[in-house]
């Protein structure tokens, strides 16, 4: 019987002023017979740690954890994949004087969860096309607030409600099959979800900070997906870092600590320039999101066609529904009069030279 692939989702994220920014959301997919080892290979790479997460330990210095985390995706992935929503308020409404400090946060978390909604639904259907039937993603929620949903006698706390969402639009539209589960668990002790971590990771830090050698070491089982139309990015690798990228993270400059962390939005009057990657990608993810000048006439075409077989439909559904006119009847006084024969046209008239012949 044949088995189906099993997928780990973790996501990263860059939030600046000034900062086009950008959503990622990675997938490690697994055949369903090597999760185990994947498993155990994750948690030797991940050695004397507790609870793996690349952006501390990069912080601490230890970067060859991290590598040894990315070596296991390179060896037992079957792939990779990562949805990017670049810019990451892509599609989203705009305001552009939020009032106060409070505003631009909840302004800031708005979009950075339409991102997320995006991300995963275009995520989703490209598992589904994998075959997965298993979508493990981390849980936002805290101990406290699952202990609170099951103390409410609620399967999901209310912070993972909005995936569970997108996950029954796609059902509800048929874009995944209804075999495919999405599972939100605790990624702080699921090696699966270290190995997504570390995916994540890798592409956030060359988006960040121009340092792809970390993205390198699993490329060639790795892709990048624009989010909103599921087109193919390439990452650009401009501006690498030396490609063992051993360094002492304590050594970097302040602002370079800034930019690899997670998350960030600085509300510093210095703006964030974007690097070469992020410039590149978002210039990829624009011209999918625009369609060639040939493509749009084509649609604009159909668009016209759709709309003359409307307006032909409906004049043929008003002819049938309006009743047809009758002709009303001639009354005498209406009726012309009936045509008289003429005296001169009689049948026996004869030519006068004719003679007469008696009988």
């Amino acid at each position: 019987m044949p088995t189906h692939p099993t997928a780990f989702v973790d996501e990263s994220w860059l939030q600046q002023r000034g900062s086009p920014g950008a959503y990622l959301m990675a997938a490690v997919i697994i055949d369903q017979d090597d999760v185990a080892a994947a498993e155990a290979a994750a948690t030797t790479a991940a050695g004397i740690h507790d609870a793996y997460h690349s952006s501390v330990l990069y912080h601490r210095g230890h970067v060859g954890t991290i590598e040894a985390m990315l070596d296991v995706v390179a060896e037992h992935a079957g792939w990779s994949v990562v949805s990017a929503q670049v810019p990451l308020n892509a599609g989203t409404p705009r305001n552009l004087s939020p009032p106060g400090p409070q505003h631009i946060r909840s302004h800031l978390e708005d979009q950075r969860e339409h991102a997320r909604q995006v991300s995963l639904e275009r995520l989703l259907r490209y598992l589904n096309s994998q075959r997965v039937r298993d979508v493990y993603l981390e849980s936002r929620a805290s101990p406290t607030e699952w202990q609170q949903a099951r103390d409410a006698g609620s399967r999901l706390p209310n912070t993972d409600r909005n995936d569970i969402r997108a996950y029954r639009r796609l059902l509800d539209h048929g874009a995944i099959s209804h075999r495919m589960r999405l599972i939100h668990v605790d990624g702080r002790n699921d090696p699966g979800l270290w190995m997504a971590d570390a995916v994540a990771w890798s592409a956030g830090r060359a988006i960040r900070t121009d340092e792809p050698q970390w993205w390198n070491r699993i490329a060639d089982v790795a892709t990048i997906i624009e989010a909103n139309t599921g087109t193919e990015l390439r990452l650009n690798a401009r501006g690498a870092a030396p490609p063992d990228g051993e360094r002492d993270p304590h050594n970097l400059s302040q602002r370079a600590q800034t930019m690899s962390s997670p998350a960030v939005y600085s509300a510093s009057p210095e703006p964030h320039q974007a690097g070469a990657i992020l410039q590149s990608l978002v210039a990829q993810a624009d011209q999918a999101r625009t369609p060639a000048p040939d493509q749009l006439t084509r649609q604009m075409l159909g668009y016209v066609q759709q709309i003359a077989a409307r307006v032909e439909q409906l004049s043929e559904t008003v002819h049938q529904i309006l009743p047809r006119p009758t002709t009303a009847p001639e009354t005498p006084s209406t009726r012309p009069p009936a045509p008289h024969p003429r005296s001169d046209l009689r049948d026996d008239v004869r030519p006068a030279s004719q003679p007469e012949i008696g009988e």
